[in-house]
């Protein structure tokens, strides 16, 4: 009977994951741990067979399996995508309200040679830490929108911008949480425009779950007539029915693109008695489908319990609109 139930479990969990049917605590949550959950179906399966339970076993050999299909791939690299045109090099960080360094943050900025970078939980005193670090010096145009409570965003670019349309230049959206989310047109040179927006939805915490839902539901969809990159902290990971949503308006995720899908971002410190967890990726960078990845990686920002996520995105000035099927 045991066995039935560890399977029935799995069985339950796999067909949520499958579907994209996750809604409300705890189911939310322990989606972000589908990575983990392949593994214990496998070890169900091995204690099964030991036990001769074959139905328990077969059942918790299918999940592994079908667990399996949707995690391995984030480890497979494509081919090069390097194309000829223009070379852009973003990079997101959370940098949790002030605590982050933010004169770490710059002169790893300076290291990976960074054009744009997108800051989400962007204080006054964080901006106030940024600007005495001389990101300017690197980055001298800039959209920010900085908060209180970790509603704020920014960003930095080496390259022109244009804001966002909106009440507010540049806050292409804020969410009914209070969540701000600085946008812009970069314009590259040698590639044209690039629509790019600092994303932060709220976190999925007990009794938020709709709210973070429809934040998702509301970030832009790719296939518009300039290229678009989303970049930030999305509190949520490729196993989350919504954010499987936004890729499939026309987007990639860059790091599963380069087989480094299952590398964390959080959390990395512990932080008002937060609970140890076991390692998530919450932070993304999507790129429009007509843009080239290359390299991907991710980097420690000192006093932050977020990875920052970098990635070099290949773009070409001929660059239009996808075609939509019929």
């Amino acid at each position: 009977m045991v066995l039935w139930g560890v399977a029935a479990v799995l069985a339950g969990f796999t067909l949520v994951r499958l579907t994209g049917s996750e809604r409300g605590t705890p189911l939310v949550q322990i989606m972000a741990f589908t990575p983990y959950i392949a593994p214990i179906a496998l070890l169900a399966a091995v204690a099964a067979a030991i036990a001769g339970a074959t139905g328990p076993w077969l059942v918790c050999i299918l999940t592994w399996a079908a667990l399996s299909a949707v995690v391995v791939p984030r480890l497979l690299a494509t081919r090069s995508e390097e194309r000829p045109g223009a070379v852009l090099r973003v990079m997101t960080a959370n940098i949790l309200y002030d605590r982050g360094d933010m004169a770490a943050l710059v002169k790893q900025v300076k290291i990976d040679d960074v054009d744009v970078l997108a800051v989400q939980e962007l204080t006054p005193g964080a901006l106030d830490a940024l600007d005495a670090a001389g990101v300017d010096g690197l980055l001298p145009f800039r959209v920010t929108h900085p908060a209180r409570h970790g509603h704020g965003s920014g960003l930095f670019s080496r390259h022109p911008l244009t804001p966002a349309d909106g009440d507010k230049p540049g806050l292409a959206r804020q969410h009914p949480c209070g969540m701000r989310q600085a946008g812009a047109t970069v314009h590259v040179p040698g590639a044209g425009p690039v629509r790019i927006e600092s994303v932060h939805p709220c976190a999925p915490r007990p009794g938020h779950t709709n709210c973070w839902a429809r934040d998702l539901a509301a970030q832009p969809p790719a296939g518009g007539a300039v290229p678009q990159v989303l970049l930030g902290d999305f509190n949520a990971t490729l196993d989350h029915g919504p954010l499987r949503r936004v890729l499939r308006t026309g987007y990639r995720d860059a790091a599963a693109t380069r087989g480094r899908g299952l590398a964390p971002t959080w959390p990395f410190q512990r932080w008002r008695g937060q609970r140890t967890v076991p390692w998530v990726t919450l932070d993304h960078i999507l790129a429009d489908r007509r843009i080239g990845i290359g390299d991907t990686g991710t980097r420690t920002v000192p006093g932050s319990d977020h990875r920052a996520v970098i990635a070099e995105l290949h773009l070409t000035s001929t660059t239009t609109a996808p075609r939509t099927e019929e």
